[in-house]
């Protein structure tokens, strides 16, 4: 949906900077140059993780070390990257339903997908600030209640860390309750919808957004987001304050969680972080390929499933 509310926003940005516009031969060129620094970027780090493969016998042990878990959380990064850079949403709650289903407790889930989302939230944050999409008094309103939010959030999923046979169904159905939404707004896409009153508890909705988000490794883009315009607030300036202000939450409440957990599975963080970091600059251009419809339909459903899996083998061990 994020998407959806950029290319919406794009003709007013364009429209006031028309005299500075590139022309399209100097697009095309800019595109070439960008694809050829980014393959031969690729390249130089082939030929130097191959030489560093055989020539120094200390990094073939430690890659030959490194748990197998990695490279299932490395692909598995770089499907939910591109996935999100096609609808805009949905990488906190297909990396949480993954982490949950490989046996990943909730509190440490929840850690790799927030220590991922950083760089990418980060650059679209400052992205929107630049192209004036943030409205500064939205931001002020969200930012201190979200921060304490998901800081409270974070600190109490992760003093329940020894309890995860438990926090696991409940995040679990806070899934498949997300995952639901999707589908029905995948369904309901192209349908209008009433405009509600515009929202005035700013501030309790950026505390709740932000709690929920770090008890369930996502769902501040899609409760804030998505109320927020409900609610009849410019989509615009709704989404880049929302993005603006994610980068926030996901830094502090990385921070706490790595402060307060005693174990922190790194073999998830690093697969998270590296496979969404490889697909964002292939994210936008393969996005214009696929239904953002179809995409998000097949989120839901695998969203459903794995959620209801992992509620499905908890009702059978309390039996």
């Amino acid at each position: 949906m994020e998407k959806e509310l950029t290319t919406l926003a794009a003709p007013a940005a364009t429209s006031t900077n028309e005299s500075n516009a590139a022309t399209p031969q100097e697009s095309v060129n800019f595109r070439k140059q960008r694809w050829i620094y980014g393959i031969a970027g690729i390249l130089i780090l082939g030929v130097i993780l191959g030489v560093a493969w055989w020539q120094s016998p200390d990094f073939r042990t430690y890659v030959e070390d490194v748990p197998p878990t990695f490279y299932y959380f490395l692909i598995a990064g770089f499907i939910f990257a591109m996935i999100d850079g096609a609808i805009g949403m949905s990488y906190g709650i297909t990396s949480t339903t993954f982490s949950l289903s490989m046996g990943i407790p909730p509190a440490s889930a929840s850690t790799a997908v927030h220590i991922s989302e950083i760089l990418s939230c980060g650059i679209a944050g400052w992205m929107h600030m630049r192209m004036g999409n943030v409205n500064k008094t939205l931001f002020k309103l969200l930012i201190l209640p979200g921060i304490a939010g998901a800081v409270i959030g974070a600190y109490l999923l992760s003093s329940l860390e020894h309890y995860a046979q438990y926090t696991k169904p409940v995040v679990s159905l806070y899934t498949l309750i997300l995952g639901t939404v999707i589908l029905m707004r995948a369904i309901n896409a192209q349908r209008k919808k009433h405009v509600a009153k515009k929202i005035k508890k700013i501030g309790l909705l950026g505390f709740g957004g932000g709690f929920i988000d770090a008890i369930g490794g996502g769902g501040w883009g899609s409760i804030v987001l998505s109320s927020l315009i409900a609610g009849g607030r410019h989509p615009r300036f709704s989404l880049g304050t929302v993005k603006a202000t994610r980068f926030f939450i996901a830094m502090l409440s990385s921070l706490t969680f790595v402060t307060v957990l005693y174990h922190v599975h790194w073999d998830a963080v690093l697969g998270l972080v590296i496979g969404s970091a490889i697909a964002s600059p292939i994210a936008a251009k393969v996005s214009n390929k696929i239904s953002a419809k179809t995409i998000m339909v097949a989120v839901a459903v695998i969203v459903i499933l794995a959620s209801m899996r992992s509620i499905y083998m908890f009702v059978l061990k309390i039996i």
